[in-house]
């Protein structure tokens, strides 16, 4: 009998270095990117087209994707978050686009500088553009399982916004604990929900590790059915309009969870987790992942 799989998309390139005071050289991200391919990685989040004076980790996104190595078997993808993101990274050579609103109006004003309804309609036009441009979409739900600014979110809401990105006809759908404030009771509850609205659409799952909950809410969203994550090389990552946001969950640690639990992702994450390594040092500062140390040390066993 063969193992489940489960797909996973390495969002540390543009998730992981948003909230990065100091600025990774383009050729370290290249670099990066190449291994993290080698490392079996076939869905990599690469940058975001937004404004470099709110987030200057990414204002190198164009010089980026046309320096990007070519595959047919890997899927690069970008963060847009308005139309303008849109035109640029269409503009780029990005073919998958991942947009995304909150389901928070405080947080929505904070990240996009729009109303929750303001976002939902330009959404609508993000969605229209990218098929003009022939673009895959991914839609994202920000703060679903809760705001830092406005507490628990509505599930109507949430469900609601759901209904909306699925007429506006995205091919997959991402929904994101963007603030870490999920348990594992609340993906047990909502997740059969959405799972059952998205009918045929891929979901993803974007968990943050803030309140360390992130791996047993993995667990719970397996349990549930859901079979593809976004995680972030050394746990890194965090939105700069959230307040004490953190990073993702690890990819290392995540592969390493599925992997005991019988699941295949076809991931090295030993080559990961020596990227992961790479980067503390550069960083001169440990990373929030746990396992990258570990996998250094060749007498240490894991299972």
């Amino acid at each position: 009998m063969n193992s489940p799989s489960i797909i996973i998309d390495e969002q540390g390139l543009r998730d992981g270095l948003q909230t990065l005071t100091r600025i990774l050289p383009l050729e370290m991200k290249l670099d990066f990117i190449q291994r993290l391919m080698n490392a079996g990685l076939r869905r990599i989040q690469v940058t975001s087209f937004v404004h470099p004076k709110w987030v200057p980790a990414m204002a190198d996104a164009a010089q980026l994707c046309a320096s990007l190595p070519q595959s047919g078997e890997v899927e690069f993808s970008a963060l847009v978050l308005n139309n303008k993101g849109v035109e640029r990274a269409a503009q780029a050579g990005i073919r998958l686009v991942a947009a995304s609103i909150s389901a928070s109006d405080t947080h929505s004003k904070k990240n996009a500088n729009k109303t929750l309804l303001e976002a939902r309609q330009e959404f609508k036009e993000m969605v229209s553009l990218a098929r003009q441009h022939q673009l895959s979409i991914r839609g994202g739900i920000q703060c679903v399982f809760g705001c830092r600014y406005e507490g628990a979110i509505d599930e109507a809401v949430v469900y609601d916004i759901t209904k909306h990105h699925l007429d506006c006809g995205v091919e997959e759908i991402a929904f994101a604990d963007s603030t870490g404030m999920g348990n594992p009771a609340q993906m047990k509850r909502m997740l059969p929900r959405l799972l059952e609205l998205c009918g045929t659409v891929p979901v993803s799952l974007h968990l943050h590790n803030t309140e360390n909950k992130g791996y047993a809410n993995l667990v719970a969203a397996l349990d549930c059915g859901v079979r593809q994550f976004d995680t972030a090389f050394g746990g890194l990552g965090g939105c700069p309009f959230i307040q004490g946001a953190t990073g993702n969950i690890a990819t290392e640690d995540t592969v390493h969870l599925l992997h005991q639990m019988g699941y295949t992702t076809g991931i090295d994450m030993e080559a990961v987790a020596a990227i992961s390594m790479d980067m503390q040092q550069w960083l001169g500062a440990p990373l929030p992942g746990l396992l990258y140390t570990l996998l250094q040390n060749k007498e240490v066993r894991l299972n």
